[in-house]
């Protein structure tokens, strides 16, 4: 036989090629698991003794156990919870892998919790915690510093809606080049064509025509946005020891992709408060202010002092900062809108009384978005809503952390760096709320006020930046997300281009949307049918 000639030290080497390999893996795992148990089993001592749970049980490693169910059922975990303890004006407890274990009030305590002070329940906090900024965004002192808050509110969303005819233009340009114009089914990914058309009409007000034209640049925002999630879901699987060291590893991919947006970023800035400063000390200066954010934030530069609030590197870095938050959610909205809107049955013709109000109220306004324009397409506001509703991206909504021992409405003292919220999947799908909640209606929202009385007339509406403590998306109360008037501008316009301008094949079925842990996934190799119309 062939083995009688092979040397005895090679046929040994062989022999302990499957232990050299084996055991140092086995040792691995071992070493992950051991820090998994850690991890979970430190998170939940802090959660009050007293408190139900749901899907945590008296087991060998009942920690790290209930962890798991929360990463591979937290549906399931939320809606148990939600109907068997939030019904009943309880509080329970819903383990998650990524952020830990969440206490979950009941709806009646939605109102409460939305109102708190920062000083006592911190939103950015669990925000932070949860994308793990400190080690995947980095840069803490630019994360939280207020100037991006205090520019969105001042000047984002004052300027919403009057700046509709440089969104069109970007609009047009950018589907004409990824959907064609000449009238041919064209097979798209609606994600990532959804992605492009967003980055590029929200950096055309960010950082202006030339920039927002830079597919490169646009895409940089996307990916970053993808690669600090990525990044944050590998950090949570370690105790907070060890991060700092994997996260050099974990997050290469986040610096790469804000390297390449600073590359852009920075040379513009750099000239911007050149301009401005050569404007400012001579007003014969032969250049015009562009009215878009980076103008915005160096003026707001010139008027404060430190370094991370007047540097190039820092300023260029907010609008990388800026990009993660509006792109990425943005981006989902628009997906989950054309997956729900061309899904519908074609029975309750949805697409042809969408189409229908886009033309009319476009043609009302003489071919021109304008804000008031924008206002009046109350059933594609409603449709957007509808699908935001059912197609949420979490399960937690008005989630808190608590900065020192708090005292909740029924008498209950939670710790400090405890999570609180609320269920936004239990809410969202309760027939208290919304009949037939689990049916997609593109019109629940606004059958009410077009079927409504004078006197129901005056009363507010639920449009889609109407937050309430039973619609979350955008959360409620002092803590409403400040960019949703801009972002439900720019949806709306790019949807309602879409209507009037191509014609997309009806999905049969809607490709489902992803759990992951707590976050519903829009499914982003989903694809689509879409032709520029042939208008009569």
């Amino acid at each position: 036989m062939l083995v009688d000639y092979l040397p005895s030290s090679f046929l040994y080497r062989a022999a302990l090629l499957p232990v050299v390999f084996f055991v140092p893996l086995i040792l691995f795992l071992c070493f992950l698991f051991s820090l998994a148990s850690l991890k979970a089993h430190s998170e939940h001592v802090h959660v009050p003794s007293e408190l139900p749970w749901v899907g945590k049980r008296r087991e060998l490693l009942g920690s790290i156990r209930a962890n798991w169910r929360g990463l591979v059922k937290s549906v399931p975990l939320y809606l148990e919870g939600y109907g068997k303890y939030s019904k009943a004006d309880l509080i329970h407890v819903v383990p998650t892998w990524q952020r830990g274990p969440q206490i979950i009030l009941p709806p009646s305590m939605a109102p409460w919790l939305a109102q708190m002070p920062d000083q006592v329940l911190h939103a950015k906090n669990c925000t932070f915690y949860n994308c793990q900024f400190k080690h995947t965004v980095g840069h803490p002192e630019i994360t939280s510093n207020d100037m991006i808050d205090l520019l969105i509110k001042r000047e984002l969303t004052r300027t919403t809606g009057t700046m509709n005819v440089e969104l069109l233009e970007e609009i047009e340009l950018s589907m004409a080049s990824l959907f064609g114009a000449d009238g041919q089914w064209k097979k798209v990914g609606v994600y990532d064509c959804a992605g492009k058309i967003v980055g590029r009409v929200a950096n055309r007000v960010f950082v202006g025509k030339e920039l927002c034209s830079n597919m490169e640049y646009v895409l940089s925002g996307s990916q970053f946005a993808n690669a600090v999630g990525v990044s944050a879901i590998i950090l949570h699987f370690f105790p907070k020891f060890m991060r700092p060291a994997v996260s050099w590893f974990a997050t290469i991919p986040n610096r790469r992709c804000a390297g390449v947006a600073l590359k852009y970023l920075k040379p513009l800035i750099k000239q911007r408060i050149a301009d401005m400063r050569s404007k400012e000390a001579d007003p014969t200066y032969p250049w015009e202010e562009p009215n878009d954010f980076i103008t915005w934030m160096v003026r707001e530069s010139f008027k404060r002092n430190t370094e991370d609030e007047t540097s190039v590197y820092s300023l260029a870095y907010r609008i990388v900062v800026l990009n993660f938050g509006a792109i990425s959610t943005t981006t989902i909205t628009v997906t989950n809108a054309l997956l729900d809107i061309w899904s519908s049955p074609p029975s309750q013709n949805v697409i042809a009384i969408l189409r229908e109000e886009a033309q009319r109220v476009f043609a009302e306004h003489k071919g021109e978005w304008t804000k008031a324009a924008i206002a009046k397409l109350v059933r594609l506001d409603s449709a957007v809503r509808e699908s935001s509703r059912i197609s949420a991206i979490g399960g937690v909504s008005l989630a808190r952390r608590t900065k020192t021992d708090v005292t909740l409405p029924n008498g209950l003292v939670v710790k400090k760096d405890n999570c609180i919220g609320v269920s936004m999947d239990g809410i969202h799908f309760d027939e208290e709320y919304y009949p037939k909640a689990r049916e997609y209606d593109a019109f629940r929202f606004s059958r009410p006020r077009e079927e409504a009385t004078l006197e129901e007339k005056s009363r507010p509406n639920e449009d889609l930046v109407t937050t309430s403590a039973h619609y979350l998306p955008f959360s409620h109360g002092i803590h409403a997300c400040p960019g949703r008037f801009f972002a439900a501008n720019n949806v709306k316009m790019i949807l309602a281009h879409i209507l009037i301008n191509y014609e997309i094949q009806p999905f049969a079925p809607r490709p489902p949307n992803v759990t992951f842990g707590d976050m519903s996934v829009v499914p982003t190799g989903a694809e689509m049918l879409i032709r520029r119309r042939v208008k009569a």
